[in-house]
């Protein structure tokens, strides 16, 4: 199965969204017929519409005016100024928007199968193909927003409506990203991208976003993790009854599949959500990686080797100490017979060219050039040659907040001079 972005070719930077100002509520009757509510909550209620001039089936969503300065206020004209930025098949779409008095009145596509969660309740769960193809879409679109410095931060299955029912056709698993009241846009420069105030759903907030130390767009990227583990098994990897335990879950336990359902799922959509799931951001996989990861294609198998930069320095300077060890050991297990001649070299009579016989660490060090200083072990050469790619690819796919981006460098640097230090001594130590 194989894949495109769904993102919209040259889509500019801001859409040309109307705002159209109403004398009186009564005068949008006059324009929509409004049909059944499709949902209600503590910020407006959402019905279905149909333009009479048209007969086009819109969603309007119905919010009172909230006081200027005030904390709905805000969001609702983040959720606004976002919605006009953004042009993605996977993306709730905002067609106009309506001002009267007392409401603004928000239009929108029509999503007949109502949220994700409405159908997670119904099916119970997703088989692991309908939950591939959802969180394709899924990553398609947070790819979509992360390129453009938008962080949603509120991705869950109440906020993910799906475009049709189940009995409309076979392409109900198309879905809209929606609620954009607390994303934000966070293109500022260096210590400007890092966001520290914590918001969104507990269940499906990542661990450092309730820390004091910040975080980046790279919370989505655990929302999506928290999505998924659900639509295949219909239970969140972490509960608890306790607000406070279930924070501590989050933020220290590790996932865990559990449920008898998990036997039906492949290894590699397991391993998959172990990568979404990492409790330090600097290990998780990124939303580009998540969307060029072999399972989204239909491979389901366990990919070899580490999924990250930070594994891969973990993996290779394991090595490197296993074969220090191994050095060590074969250095020790000389035999008697070696230890006789050693000792016969450094005893032996001048040559004839008059020089004396050089001691054995001076011929071993002239004897194995392999072993000299001047040239890097080829572990060292596969850390920095590993760092560096991981290090381009992360600067073209801009995929790196300022915090991460200078950790990661910071474990590349450490791990290289390690590495050197490390093969200095297994010389020195051949010299002694």
């Amino acid at each position: 199965m194989k894949h495109q972005s769904t993102a919209t070719p040259g889509a500019t930077s801001k859409r040309e969204v109307p705002v159209i100002r109403l004398q009186s509520d009564s005068e949008l009757w006059k324009i929509y017929e409004f049909g059944k509510t499709l949902g209600q909550g503590s910020f407006g209620i959402v019905y279905e519409a149909t333009h009479i001039a048209t007969q086009t089936k819109w969603a309007i969503k119905e919010v009172r005016k909230p006081a200027a300065g005030s904390s709905k206020f805000k969001m609702l004209d983040n959720e606004l100024n976002i919605l006009k930025q953004v042009d993605h098949a996977h993306i709730i779409h905002l067609e106009v928007t309506y001002n009267t008095p007392t409401k603004i009145c928000l239009v929108t596509e029509l999503c007949r199968g109502g949220t994700l969660k409405q159908q997670l309740h119904q099916k119970k769960f997703f088989t692991e193909d309908e939950t591939r193809k959802i969180i394709y879409y899924l990553a398609d679109a947070v790819v979509y927003l992360h390129k453009r410095d938008i962080v949603h931060r509120d991705l869950k299955l109440e906020n993910i409506l799906v475009k049709n029912c189940p009995d409309d056709n076979d392409n109900w698993f198309d879905i809209k990203v929606a609620d954009f009241g607390l994303s934000v846009k966070a293109d500022g420069v260096g210590i400007r991208k890092v966001l520290t105030d914590a918001c969104g759903t507990l269940l499906y907030m990542a661990p450092e976003m309730m820390s004091s130390r910040g975080y980046s767009h790279w919370c989505d990227v655990w929302s999506i993790g928290v999505i998924m583990f659900m639509l295949l098994c219909g239970e969140p990897p972490f509960h608890s009854k306790s607000k406070e335990r279930l924070l501590k879950k989050i933020m220290h336990k590790e996932v865990q599949f559990t449920q008898p359902i998990w036997a039906t799922v492949s290894d590699g959509g397991k391993y998959l959500l172990t990568c979404l799931l990492k409790a330090d951001p600097a290990y998780r996989m990124s939303a580009h990686q998540l969307l060029d990861h072999p399972w989204i294609t239909g491979d389901t198998t366990v990919p070899l080797g580490p999924s990250n930069v930070l594994e891969m320095m973990s993996h290779y300077l394991g090595n490197e100490e296993e074969e220090g060890s191994e050095t060590e050991n074969d250095s020790l297990s000389t035999s008697s017979e070696e230890a006789e001649e050693q000792c016969l070299d450094i005893i032996c009579l001048p040559s004839t060219k008059g020089s004396l016989c050089e001691s054995p660490k001076v011929a071993t060090a002239q004897g194995s050039p392999e072993r000299s200083t001047s040239r890097p072990s080829t572990s060292t050469n596969l850390v920095l040659f590993v760092c560096l790619t991981q290090l381009c690819n992360t600067v073209h796919l801009r995929n790196l907040s300022c915090v991460q981006g200078l950790f990661v460098i910071a474990n590349v640097v450490s791990a290289l001079i390690y590495s050197a230090l490390q093969s200095i001594h297994t010389s020195y130590t051949l010299l002694d």
